[in-house]
């Protein structure tokens, strides 16, 4: 394969954000074709690829090796498991889906095709963590003790007029809440920056003006196997307090000092009391009107990535082993939240659900 060959299904704005990386940015890609949505057949003429109206169609075509799939958490395990019947390379947006009984089964199918399985998992393309994880991989930190990380989206969905009514990608009985959504990011993360998988998890989740409790507030402890403990608080709730990059942060603690990182711009290290600021976000051009630059890079190396994968013919950076992990957290936390106890991982369980005491608790739990 000397160039990959792609398609996106899905028209919304994901889909604009990665057809902006393929047709502009990523090298050894060719972008074919888009498919699905009403906004689909607007997509298509303004990237100057064809439309496909529908998904079954796209993976009949020949001239087509992988497919992105930027469409809601529902449907990942139904798409991604006939992209694999028809061949095709998945790279899968993040959630990977809503529950590890379905994750398993697209492991499995893409494994069988022998056909790649990535899920795209941003943060851990972001300078800022990149960084951080140089520098803990350098031994900066010694080793790692404690992590705190905060993810407080300043009232944006509190904000929206379809907040708590359902039907959307925040709804929490079709595509799994806030808290997949949001802990799809921080679980992962924190699994990137420590190389380590989590053993027990403790979590409370709640809301507060809305009549169905759709997740929109968690406080989760997490403890991993080699004694690292991390704690993460997550809101779409809270009010705007109008300063910017202060919401969204991690603070990684070390034998010999700490590493601060926000989302968006700044890497900050203490040794002996001292704080020294070791990067920051460098000035570069938006890749267009509608996208930010530092969002955008972070989908720009990923998408390379999988390209890449394919074209040297090894694994990509994450696998779909790595989105099943940070699935079986969110579940965790769910089941912490319902049983109001700590969560030890993995988790057990059988294909009606997971057991717990003895009892079999239902997949896909929402507490509501």
């Amino acid at each position: 394969m000397k160039i990959v060959r792609m398609g996106i299904v899905g028209s919304g704005h994901m889909g604009r954000t990665y057809s902006h990386c393929l047709r502009h940015h990523n090298t050894g890609v060719n972008l074919v074709a888009i498919s699905g949505g009403s906004r689909g057949p607007k997509l298509a003429s303004d990237f100057e690829i064809e439309f496909i109206p529908e998904y079954t169609h796209m993976l009949e075509r020949d001239d087509i090796d992988a497919v992105l799939l930027a469409t809601p958490h529902s449907v990942h395990a139904e798409q991604t498991i006939l992209a694999a019947e028809f061949g095709k390379h998945v790279l899968v947006e993040k959630p990977m889906m809503t529950n590890v009984a379905d994750c398993d089964a697209m492991i499995d199918s893409c494994k069988k095709a022998n056909v790649q399985l990535s899920v795209i998992q941003t943060l851990r393309y972001r300078g800022v963590f990149r960084n951080a994880k140089k520098l803990i991989d350098q031994g900066l930190l010694g080793n790692i003790r404690a992590i705190q990380m905060t993810t407080l989206w300043k009232g944006s969905l509190y904000k929206s007029k379809n907040y708590g009514k359902g039907g959307g990608w925040i709804d929490a009985v079709e595509n799994g809440g806030f808290i997949l959504d949001r802990g799809a990011h921080c679980f992962d993360l924190l699994r990137f920056l420590t190389n380590d998988n989590a053993t027990k998890i403790f979590g409370t989740v709640n809301s507060y003006d809305v009549e169905t409790w759709r997740s929109m507030n968690a406080m989760v402890q997490v403890n991993f196997s080699r004694g690292i403990t991390a704690q993460v608080w997550m809101s779409h709730e809270l009010p705007d307090p109008g300063f910017p990059n202060t919401n969204d942060a991690v603070r990684i603690w070390g034998e010999k000092g700490l590493i601060q990182a926000d989302h968006f711009g700044k890497l900050s290290v203490t040794r002996d009391g001292k704080w020294e600021d070791v990067w920051e976000m460098p000035q570069f051009e938006p890749m267009g009107e509608d996208f930010s630059a530092t969002r955008l890079e972070a989908f720009h190396l990923q998408t390379q990535d999988f390209i890449d994968s394919l074209l040297q013919k090894r694994p990509p950076s994450v696998t779909g082993e790595d989105g099943r992990a940070t699935i079986e957290m969110v579940e965790a936390c769910h089941l912490s939240t319902l049983t109001g106890g700590s969560v030890s991982l993995p988790l057990p369980k059988t294909k009606e659900g997971f057991q717990f005491d003895g009892a079999t608790v239902p997949r896909n739990i929402i507490p509501g």
